[in-house]
């Protein structure tokens, strides 16, 4: 089974994003963020209002800093899938969007695009999921496999792509 489609910066774009915010640096920077806003934060309540005699500076500093961190955690995600659909736009200047194909061969899932070919084998396939955008193929460390829904003419090619997979 063969799937063509047009691929556009977000297409490419997130799967790049997707590996990225499962991996463990993401998780490390977030936590790491969020403190160092929250130091921030703290000090300048404190630089602001250490000088007052009526106000407790260690409610000021600690409520500064809980809203520090709350911002860095709210906005981070966000951040991050913008950084990367910049550094990808960055990358493929001129070149999107381009055709990719999808092809299910044997005991393999190759996908082409832009010159490039991936190949994934069935074997490594450790789940299928959909969400509101896109059918995801995990194949663990090795990978995503990221299908726009927009390819599927009917809900019906979906459910025969993923039992195509499923039976090779």
């Amino acid at each position: 089974m063969k799937l063509s489609y047009e691929s556009r910066l977000e297409d490419v774009s997130e799967s790049a994003v997707r590996l990225f915010l499962r991996g463990k640096s993401y998780t490390s920077n977030r936590w790491r963020g969020a403190v160092l806003c929250a130091a921030v934060f703290a000090l300048f309540a404190f630089l602001g209002f250490h000088a007052r005699g009526v106000i407790n500076v260690v409610w000021i500093c600690a409520g500064a800093a809980a809203w520090g961190a709350g911002l860095f955690l709210l906005t981070y995600k966000s951040t991050v899938r913008k950084r990367i659909a910049s550094y990808v736009a960055r990358e493929t200047a001129g070149k999107l969007p381009h055709t990719t194909n999808v092809e299910i061969t044997g005991d393999k899932i190759i996908s082409t695009g832009a010159g490039i070919n991936v190949t994934f084998p069935l074997s490594a396939l450790v789940s299928i999921t959909e969400d509101k955008s896109h059918l995801e193929l995990s194949f663990g460390d090795q990978g995503l496999c990221l299908i726009p829904l927009r390819v599927f003419a009917s809900e019906g090619e979906k459910t025969a792509f993923i039992d195509a997979i499923q039976k090779a």
